[in-house]
């Protein structure tokens, strides 16, 4: 009996080792030590979303908080507005000295006037006849007129010298007062002073002009044309480049503060959802203070953990099935938008389906949430297309 009873048993060993194996194997490719490929990547994970820290580079007293909690804010719509008066006043005063200096620079660049460019000529002008009529001085009408002024002048003296020699002889014997003796003599002495004067007034104009006003009046014409000069040929180069540089400076110091008043009022930067947003009017904010936190609507994504031996079978770009508990009755689609270079152990917050530790690779699957029905911390199944 014992030997039928172990013949038997010997019967039944292979078909026992038979099962067990297929029950190893199809364990293996469960726990990731092996895998079947003909079976979907199925992999568990949880819903995230990018997230936006907003704040403010310039700061100041808040004005206006035009969003709540919650609320969805698009691109470029402003959440919060800081007091910004002090800029504008500043951004003013910037914007005259770019006009001042756009000014200067243009009219250094079209040079002097048509108007500036005569007087300048005529200033030339005036002082090249001035020194020829120095040069020429005097002119041979004056010379006549001087000449015929000291022969006057002579005569006079001499009728002068005449009546005074009468009343120096009537006064002598008695036949003449006093009185008309000086006259006589006042008479003499006047005509005689006045033809010195139009002889000497004769002999300046024959000695024509000094050496001293002729040099200076040519130093006047010179001085005259170099300011012409000067004016025609306009501003000089390095003028037009300074000019230019201050008014480089003066757009420079504008946009900065442009820029400044441009960060008086925060912005969402993309389609997203209020998550925090802990500012009330009236709140004193520093520079580069966060002031809100914001979850883009449209960068939802899972992470899962993908085991070594199954990385040859996916790659970026490649489509996912994706399913959550809420909508158990529907997937939703989306793609391996990144897998991680360096692999590490599984971490002990991650879902998977092997409870051993393994090595695994994080991989990113975009999902597309247009409807906006999936929400982060959501958990998923994530099924990747072979």
């Amino acid at each position: 009996m014992e030997r039928v009873a172990s013949k038997r048993l010997m019967k039944w060993v292979p078909l026992l080792l038979l099962t067990f194996a297929g029950i190893a194997c199809e364990s293996c490719a469960n726990t990731g030590f092996g895998f079947n490929k003909e079976k979907p990547l199925l992999f568990s994970g949880t819903i995230e979303t990018r997230e936006i820290r907003v704040g403010s580079k310039a700061g100041g007293r808040v004005t206006d908080v035009l969003v709540v909690e919650g609320q969805e804010a698009k691109a470029g719509q402003s959440l919060i507005r800081f007091d910004v008066a002090e800029l504008e006043a500043q951004r003013m005063q910037a914007e005259a000295r770019v006009a001042q200096q756009q000014a200067r620079l243009e009219r250094l660049e079209r040079g002097a006037r048509p108007e500036e460019k005569a007087q300048a000529h005529a200033n030339t002008e005036t002082a090249r006849a001035n020194l020829e009529a120095i040069r020429t001085w005097p002119r041979p009408e004056e010379v006549k007129q001087a000449r015929a002024s000291l022969a006057a002048a002579e005569a006079d003296l001499n009728n002068a010298e005449a009546s005074f020699q009468r009343a120096k002889k009537l006064f002598a014997t008695g036949d003449t007062s006093q009185q008309e003796f000086d006259a006589a003599k006042f008479r003499l002495d006047n005509t005689r002073a006045r033809r010195d004067a139009e002889k000497d007034s004769l002999n300046l104009l024959l000695n024509g002009s000094r050496k001293e006003d002729i040099r200076a009046a040519e130093e006047r014409y010179r001085q005259a044309q170099e300011a012409e000069r000067l004016v025609v040929a306009g501003p000089r180069a390095e003028e037009i480049a300074d000019a230019r540089a201050q008014l480089a400076e003066a757009k420079a110091k504008l946009e900065q503060i442009e820029v400044q008043v441009a960060e008086g009022e925060v912005k969402s930067p993309a389609n997203a959802i209020v998550e925090v947003l802990p500012i009330r009017p009236g709140d004193l904010i520093t520079p580069n203070q966060i002031v809100a936190r914001l979850l883009e609507k449209d960068q939802i994504y899972i992470r899962v953990y993908v085991p070594e031996p199954q990385l040859g079978l996916i790659k970026v770009g490649q489509k996912a099935s994706i399913k959550v508990d809420t909508f158990n009755d529907r997937s939703f689609d989306g793609v391996i938008e990144q897998i991680n270079s360096q692999g590490e152990f599984t971490p002990r917050n991650v879902q998977s389906r092997s409870e051993r530790n393994h090595l695994v690779f994080g991989v990113k699957v975009r999902i597309d949430n247009r409807e906006g029905l999936l929400k982060p911390g959501m958990a998923a199944d994530v099924t990747l297309e072979k």
